[in-house]
């Protein structure tokens, strides 16, 4: 079985690729949200330094999250180039500027699935780069439907 795919990266597909490996990112905006709203109430009961120092907070925690996300989990893959991909029973391939070429079934730790795409996770350290791969990369729902079975043979579950 052998799947090829290509895609061109866009900048959703890595806040995608975040928000799965890190629920941190996810619940960010959220929370700073919630941070503002308790602001609000503290200048109500004439606290103003407590609402102050929520604003801020709510500013790192909006800032601050992804960022640090953005950091530990590094992707190689920049924007406005072509990957093309190919996926066998021995490894996926990935084919581009600064990829790192062959990327055997057991250098990945996890893959997730998401609305936009797969997200694989390598490297043997818990923040190992990330590669969002895009439902707009597969031709076929096919190629999708037998790379998903790649995945779970030879990486496992998703999760």
């Amino acid at each position: 079985m052998r799947v090829e795919f290509s895609w061109e990266p866009e900048p959703a597909d890595r806040r995608d690729a975040l928000r799965a490996v890190a629920p941190a990112v996810r619940f960010a905006p959220a929370f700073a949200v919630c941070l503002v709203m308790l602001a609000a109430v503290l200048l109500l009961v004439d606290n103003p330094s407590a609402a102050l120092l929520c604003l801020v907070a709510a500013g790192a925690v909006a800032i601050g999250v992804p960022w640090q996300a953005r950091l530990l989990y590094r992707d190689t893959v920049s924007a406005n180039q072509r990957v093309r991909a190919t996926a066998d029973e021995y490894a996926l391939r990935l084919h581009g500027t600064g990829l790192p070429g062959e990327l055997a079934w057991s250098s990945l730790q996890a893959w997730h699935e998401t609305e936009h795409g797969i997200v694989l996770r390598a490297g043997a350290r818990a923040h190992g780069p990330v590669y969002a791969v895009p439902h707009r990369a597969f031709a076929l729902p096919s190629d999708e439907h037998m790379f998903r079975e790649l995945l779970i043979r030879r990486v496992g579950p998703t999760g």
